[in-house]
């Protein structure tokens, strides 16, 4: 293998320079309740604080979180090579099992639960950020420290260093830059040449935020006019003619009376209950309002069906995950599965590149001289396997071929598996297939026949069998019938 020119490592840092929040510094439990989600997302002072929101307290935000969690970590596979020669090596295996088992303090999950956080910290921020605490004698880490990318306040370009400074507040509001630290950062779907990522739920700020606005809306549309009112009419003329002379003698005996007669209306009326009827003289006329009776209010389902698909596109994924799916089959197709699939991807190959690297730094403080392979379990076993269904095809066109005189050697071993030349000389006159069709036949003659005459019907159904095969893959090959 050709030697390159070896990239040169960054030095190893034996303090940590990313600073804790004071909030995380003690932390107390929250027990409150929260019933106005409107009011607590719109009120957000960042986005950040917003999604946070979203995910902890909306049902959508949790259901969304848990679908791409629980989809990105099937569990990894963790091999170490020679840094060398590039070959496998087991004899650290158990000392980096017990050194990924007691990765994370702050989580008490070891690998695995790093692994969750780094996916949480690419939806609900902008990428992946971790520190390696070494120890003061450099000879073993401490820590691996996780890092709210939301505390990172500016990435500058350094000329003289030929690198982005990532910022961090520290003690009196001092600036420090993560990158004179162990700091490892990989931004989730970054701009076109910026270092810093995107946030992967930002659209669902103002989707969820014009959802429950229209639930409020919506209730108070109910209160008002969706439960039915009772309106009662008193007859005025109808009351007169049934008053005594004194009563409609002058004005204010017959303001005395209708006032009299009103309050009295309104007390029965408010005494009544839900399992009443109403019985009343022909001066009085009651009549329901509301509740769907007379055709008043508006039908909000519109308004909604408008919305769930924003509410879905917000999370990027599909009505079946989110369960937001009203009609149709729950079956996920082929292209939404696989979108959604190559999007959870994308988060395992930034959680792998930042694993990788805190297991190569492990090695080289304790001096090993290996490099980390990582390996995300795949998500659909059924994809995996077809995969390999293809690649086992790929090589059995590229031995056929070889057999066949149509390649050579080499050119076979790089078809088959991607090398530069076969590892050993050809094997002359090695046919595989063909001599399994030969033994076959040579196995059905009768025992009778001498060992010259099985030999010679071994060559004769051999070469038989060749012809007929060549022959048929010439035709699949598209050259016709070459006889």
């Amino acid at each position: 293998m050709a030697k390159g020119k070896k990239k040169s490592e960054r030095s190893v840092s034996t303090r940590q320079i990313s600073v804790m929040k004071s909030s995380d510094k003690n932390i107390f439990i929250d027990n409150r309740k929260t019933i106005d989600l409107l009011k607590e997302i719109a009120t957000a002072p960042t986005k950040f604080d917003a999604v946070s929101t979203i995910i902890e307290k909306t049902p959508d935000g949790k259901m969304a979180m848990n679908v791409y969690l629980r989809l990105a970590n099937q569990g990894i596979k963790v091999e170490l090579h020679n840094a060398t020669t590039g070959k496998t090596v087991k004899k650290y295996d158990r000392e980096l099992r017990d050194f990924t088992k007691d990765i994370g303090k702050n989580n008490a999950s070891g690998l695995d639960g790093l692994i969750d956080q780094l996916h949480a910290s690419a939806i609900s921020r902008t990428g992946m950020a971790v520190e390696v605490v070494v120890n003061d004698e450099a000879t073993d880490i401490e820590e691996v420290v996780i890092i709210d990318p939301a505390t990172i306040t500016q990435f500058k370009w350094l000329p003289e260093k030929n690198r982005y400074a990532a910022y961090q507040n520290g003690i009196n509001a001092q600036q420090v830059d993560l990158y004179d630290g162990n700091f490892f950062w990989v931004p989730h779907q970054p701009k076109p040449g910026r270092p810093d990522g995107t946030m992967q739920f930002e659209p669902a700020i103002a989707t969820m935020t014009e959802f429950y606005q229209l639930i409020q809306d919506s209730m108070v549309v109910l209160n008002r006019i969706g439960y039915p009112r009772y309106k009662c009419e008193i007859d005025r003329a109808a009351l007169l003619e049934s008053a005594t002379p004194a009563q409609k003698s002058t004005p204010e005996a017959q303001e005395k009376l209708f006032e009299s007669v009103f309050n009295q209306v309104e007390n029965q009326m408010r005494k009544m209950g839900k399992d009443n009827d109403l019985v009343t003289f022909d001066s009085n006329k009651v009549d329901i309002l509301g509740g769907g009776v007379n055709g008043s209010g508006i039908d909000v389902r519109a308004w909604f069906e408008v919305l769930e698909p924003l509410i879905v596109n917000s999370f990027q994924l599909t009505p079946v995950l989110m369960g937001r799916l009203s009609s149709g089959s729950y079956s996920l197709g082929t292209a939404e599965y696989k979108i959604v699939r190559d999007t959870v991807d994308t988060m395992r190959r930034e959680s792998k590149r930042i694993v990788e690297e805190i297991i190569n730094l492990w090695a080289r403080v304790k001096g090993y001289n290996v490099r980390a392979t990582v390996t995300h379990n795949p998500i659909d076993w059924q994809t995996e396997l077809d995969k390999l269904d293809v690649e086992l095809k790929k090589i059995e066109k590229a031995r056929r071929s070889e057999e066949y005189r149509w390649i050579s050697h080499d050119e076979a071993a790089q078809q088959a598996l991607g090398q530069d030349k076969a590892s050993e000389p050809a094997q002359l006159d090695m046919f595989e297939f063909l001599s399994k069709t030969g033994t076959t036949e040579t196995n059905n003659t009768d025992s009778t026949q001498t060992e010259n005459e099985n030999n010679k019907n071994a060559q004769n159904v051999l070469e038989r069998a060749k012809n007929e095969i060549v022959h048929s893959a010439l035709v699949q090959m598209g050259f016709g019938d070459l006889q």
